[in-house]
């Protein structure tokens, strides 16, 4: 739940900020680092950008751990009413908790409903990317939102050690269950947003050409306008697609590249022939649809662009 700086002479920690403090969602913050020098309230500042499970993104300065935005970066993240900014309040930095979807308050052997985001998060795994030309970071998204409840468990060796039952569903206003997005991540604020039926779990890569690719768990791969989000082209592939898009050149030409596979917590039903509604966390009942759009095979594609 943390995000560390430490010195790489001997190791010892420079400075530390927690995302998720006493975590009851399972938001564990993996997500990546992105570090950009770029322009902040006009002054050129070295950054860190982070887009968290717990559906905030955090622009910090990554010398001293500054904390200057913290903002959804899904407009559907509930659990909390935003991020204490106010440096002389005893509680600056700490996210202030909603309690009707607190786990914690709510207790034991309680189904808190309607928990936005789910535990995969607002975005797990799949990385972000940024335009030095855009100056935005283009994010793949889960919109998705949760039923937890949770119960005592004992641990029992080579047993699964789960203490919640998970219930995974589209978040309100709407029947998708992804969103691509591009974020400002100096005003925390979403320049725009292209909905997809499932989750984007595919890494996003952002190209000088002004083009943004990414993947769908359907098994599309997309390219759009990296200013206005405008679709250019799409090419269906034999699965779906939770790889990173890449990019090389080859004989003078620019290859685009991506590894095709459904998978992952997001497919792990259609991967491992799972049918329990609340296995994977629920995610098997979330994405029971994904099925009828995909099958499994690994297969990598590769495009010369013209």
């Amino acid at each position: 739940m943390t995000i560390f700086a430490r010195s790489p002479d001997d190791g010892m920690a420079k400075w530390v900020y927690q995302m998720t403090p006493h975590d009851e969602w399972d938001f564990d913050g993996i997500n990546e680092m992105i570090l950009t020098d770029q322009m902040h309230k006009g002054e050129m500042r070295k950054l860190l950008v982070h887009f968290d499970r717990n559906g905030l993104g955090y622009t910090m300065d990554r010398d001293t751990g500054e904390l200057l935005v913290a903002e959804k970066f899904d407009p559907a993240v509930n659990w909390t009413t935003g991020v204490d900014m106010d440096k002389n309040s005893a509680n600056y930095g700490r996210p202030a908790v909603v309690a009707k979807y607190s786990t914690e308050q709510n207790g034991e052997d309680v189904n808190s409903k309607g928990i936005c985001p789910a535990a995969l998060g607002s975005k797990d795994q799949q990385p972000a990317a940024w335009s030095p030309k855009t100056g935005l970071f283009y994010v793949p998204t889960n919109h998705v939102c949760m039923d937890y409840e949770p119960f005592k468990v004992s641990y029992t060796a080579g047993q699964p050690y789960v203490g919640a039952t998970l219930a995974m569903f589209p978040a309100p206003g709407g029947n998708h269950m992804g969103n691509f997005i591009a974020w400002d991540a100096e005003n925390g604020k979403i320049v725009w947003s292209n909905p997809e039926l499932f989750s984007v779990w595919s890494g996003a890569l952002a190209t000088a050409g002004d083009v943004v690719f990414y993947g769908t768990l359907e098994g599309y791969l997309k390219a759009v306008d990296a200013n206005t989000g405008q679709e250019l082209y799409k090419f269906k592939t034999p699965s779906g697609i939770i790889g990173n898009v890449m990019t090389y050149m080859h004989g003078g030409r620019q290859q685009i590249a991506v590894l095709s596979g459904i998978g992952g917590w997001a497919g792990i039903g259609l991967a491992a022939g799972l049918t329990d509604p609340s296995a994977g966390l629920g995610a098997v009942g979330g994405y029971a649809g994904l099925k009828k759009y995909t099958s499994l095979g690994g297969q990598l594609t590769v495009f010369t662009l013209p």
